[in-house]
């Protein structure tokens, strides 16, 4: 049987795989042919058609004839970075740990709020009537501490005046006693105007509170109705 006796189909085989084989011999060889390219702790760039054995644990690439990366190999990690590396993935472990466990009491403390909201009060009336109660306090102490401060600079201004008049004016230095006073009276001042600081900032936080709570409880509520339609 001669060549053009073997059918037409069996042909077209015969010249696929023999491409095929032509294009896998090419491959092999332009990759047989590739260079090895690496750079020195110099700075300097190398190429060869072999790898020094000192570069086989660092970083190299294989590049063809034409200039294209064929492969790449990273360097391989020092101890200390594989120690760094491990330390780092048990910090973020544990952070995410202790992030899941914070978020777990804050879910806990959010519904054991709720509950005491719904026990606590039975209408939205009785949780503004608490915050009127509750703000009532807190106005009682700080008109307390108006009071006090005002009285204390009174007393502050008294002793102030009085070293002008028998001291200051007449070019002499206050005495250590109504320097005392002065010093005395100036510290309480400024003792009970913190004081005043620290009620006002709790009064508005609690203010703040009961409108959160207000605006939970409507929120509870809803739910309640909405499950009540849905006979749950």
């Amino acid at each position: 049987m001669n060549r053009h006796s073997l059918p037409a189909r069996f042909t077209r085989v015969l010249a696929i795989t023999g491409c095929a084989l032509l294009c896998q011999s090419f491959a092999s060889a332009v990759y047989a042919a590739s260079l090895y390219k690496w750079v020195e702790e110099d700075g300097q760039i190398r190429y060869s058609d072999t790898l020094p054995s000192h570069q086989s644990k660092k970083r190299f690439q294989k590049i063809a004839p034409d200039g294209r990366v064929l492969t790449t190999k990273e360097a391989a990690k020092s101890p200390e970075e594989l120690r760094r590396e491990r330390y780092e993935q048990k910090r973020l472990e544990q952070e995410m740990r202790l992030k899941a466990e914070q978020e777990a009491r804050a879910v806990a403390l959010q519904e054991h709020h709720d509950n005491v909201l719904l026990m606590t009060f039975t209408n939205e009336d009785e949780i503004l009537e608490a915050q009127n109660e509750r703000l009532a306090v807190i106005d009682s102490v700080i008109n307390l501490l108006h009071r006090n401060i005002e009285t204390e600079m009174t007393k502050l201004a008294a002793e102030e005046k009085t070293a002008k008049q028998l001291f200051t004016d007449k070019g002499k230095e206050i005495p250590g006693g109504q320097a005392q006073k002065i010093e005395y009276h100036t510290e309480k001042v400024l003792t009970k105007q913190q004081h005043l600081s620290l009620k006002m900032e709790e009064r508005e936080k609690v203010r703040q509170q009961y409108v959160n709570d207000l605006i939970r409880y409507r929120q509870l509520k809803q739910v309640q109705k909405e499950k009540a339609a849905a006979g749950e």
